[in-house]
């Protein structure tokens, strides 16, 4: 298989979760894909010539050693799993990882995803990021130390982001509101990262050490004291930060 045949390649995605579902959907739309659940390995098909791991972390070695000499080249999309525990289940192997939160119902811009992509050797490299440049405009080679410091930042990025606005959500609906009144603020929020560095539009009253208000919202997490100590820790941070750019 070479990086000319790649328009030709027939791809297997193992797993019917998120990831599998979305990365289906927009491989479909230059390749031969098939979807398999990954409880149902009888219905891999004979003729693959890449096969996508989709599934936990934790599942990609068993899965990895259920594939063995089953595909061409065999790739996980794992942020934080090191590419050798494939080493022993094809001659070819990698990492196929789309830095994006998926949701199976929720509909997304597949060109605008990042992917990063690793393998054993230079032409399965190749093969994989010509397969990537099919479906994004960003296609960028990251070995696994750089994926795990990726999936960590982005886990603070996404992730945590998400949550803080659960938090919100319900700090809100105590008054009556909801988190959907927030959304013009979050979307001002990730348009000023369009131009700022994060630490040039870093704004509140942790970055601006207004105490009073900060006593005030510390008081009002009375009742919650898991997030009266978040808050704090946070604030904290920020004005760390601050003082340390100063």
């Amino acid at each position: 298989m070479s990086k000319s045949d790649v328009s030709t390649l027939r791809i297997t995605v193992v797993g019917k979760g998120n990831v599998g579902t979305h990365l289906t959907r927009a491989l479909a739309q230059r390749f031969t894909v098939v979807n398999i659940d990954s409880r149902n390995l009888h219905t891999f098909p004979e003729d693959c010539d890449v096969a996508l791991i989709c599934v936990s972390d934790k599942a990609i070695p068993e899965m990895a050693k259920s594939l063995k000499g089953k595909a061409g080249i065999i790739a996980h999309t794992s942020g934080s799993v090191p590419m050798e525990v494939l080493e022993d289940s094809a001659s070819s192997y990698g990492v196929f990882y789309p830095m994006q939160t998926f949701t199976k119902d929720s509909p997304m811009e597949y060109a605008d995803i990042p992917f990063f992509i690793e393998g054993n050797d230079r032409e399965t490299v190749s093969i994989l990021s010509e397969i990537a440049s099919n479906v994004s405009s960003s296609v960028n080679e990251a070995d696994s130390a750089q994926r795990k410091r990726l999936h960590l930042a982005s886990v603070f990025a996404c992730n945590f982001s998400n949550h803080l606005v659960g938090i919100a959500d319900s700090i809100l609906k105590e008054g009556g509101m909801n988190y959907t009144m927030l959304l013009p603020l979050l979307r001002r929020t990730i348009q000023k990262l369009e131009s700022l560095s994060p630490a040039a539009a870093q704004t509140g009253p942790a970055a601006r050490e207004d105490y009073p208000i900060l006593e005030a919202h510390l008081r009002m997490l009375e009742s919650t004291p898991e997030r009266q100590e978040l808050y704090r820790l946070l604030s904290s941070d920020i004005i760390n930060s601050k003082r340390q750019q100063a």
